[in-house]
């Protein structure tokens, strides 16, 4: 593995092991907790699942997408969540996701993280290496949010 993919492959798989650790035993009312903005668990959840699928199709991947993605986008609120949403689902697709990614991380090449990721990232990233790195941030500040979610809805902390 190139050494510069090592850190954000190590988020990438902690992360996957922590949401478990954050939402694994939440009940349907505490993926309904709102936060004073009005976002809620299943939002989050959704938002950085629909990331993890974008990332595999920027890793050279066939990208992975599922109907409900477009309700997680920035600007979005709960009120656009689709009302079958499911978060067993959603989580295990996020799961799938993070696996994909962890076997792909040996085959990439220098030259594939050079490549332009077709848009900047809000840290000035333009190159899919940079972006990989931003996007490893991004999660794990939302996974953040989820353990505050966590307290809200009563539960100790996972940490």
């Amino acid at each position: 593995m190139l050494s510069e993919l090592v850190a954000p492959a190590h988020a990438y798989a902690f992360n996957g092991r922590f949401l478990e650790m954050l939402v694994g035993d939440f009940t349907p009312a505490d993926w309904r907790v709102l936060d004073p903005v009005g976002h809620d668990p299943r939002w989050l959840l959704g938002h950085i699942t629909s990331i993890r699928h974008r990332l595999v199709g920027l890793v050279g991947l066939p990208p992975v997408a599922a109907g409900w993605e477009a309700s997680f986008q920035r600007g979005t609120t709960p009120k656009d969540i689709p009302g079958d949403f499911n978060p067993a689902e959603v989580y295990r697709a996020f799961q799938v996701a993070g696996g994909l990614l962890a076997g792909r991380w040996e085959a990439l090449t220098a030259e594939d993280l050079a490549k332009p990721m077709g848009r900047t990232m809000p840290d000035g990233s333009t190159t899919i290496g940079d972006g990989l790195r931003f996007l490893a941030w991004h999660e794990t500040y939302h996974l953040g949010q989820l353990g505050i979610f966590r307290r809200l809805a009563g539960k100790p902390g996972a940490v």
